[in-house]
């Protein structure tokens, strides 16, 4: 019974906390934030909210410290909307797989321009030229 529990307070907690932070929230240091996933301790009694944060690395840590300091807002607006026994003390952390998987696509796209760019200069290397062709 457990796990099924687990699920539903991860699922309902993440859709209810991005609602808030999209819009009833009223904090400027908090920049674009997307909520990724949730992850209730067993006890339900704290949550991890991974979140995504567009911009510098600067602005990706006043957004938390943002987060952090409306963590109480944020948790009476869950308790208003979602019947728990319990809101879930939460614990906002920078997910920065999406980064990552910037980074990783904007190597390949440089791999495969230099790639592409070697292959033309073999190709007009092994070309003969028509000088050559006509003696």
């Amino acid at each position: 019974r457990r796990p099924i529990r687990k699920a539903r307070s991860a699922s309902l907690t993440k859709e209810e906390i991005s609602v808030i932070l999209q819009g009833e929230l009223k904090e400027p240091r908090i920049g674009f934030v997307s909520v990724l996933g949730t992850e209730p301790t067993v006890d339900l009694k704290e949550c991890k909210v991974f979140v995504s944060i567009l911009g510098s690395e600067s602005e990706q840590r006043t957004s938390l410290r943002g987060l952090e300091a409306a963590r109480g807002r944020i948790q009476a607006l869950l308790r208003s909307r979602v019947r728990l026994r319990e809101t879930p003390i939460l614990r906002f952390v920078l997910d920065e797989s999406y980064q990552k998987t910037q980074d990783i696509e904007e190597k390949i796209r440089l791999a495969r321009e230099e790639d592409e760019a070697s292959a033309r200069e073999r190709e007009s290397r092994d070309q003969p030229t028509t000088d050559q062709e006509e003696s």
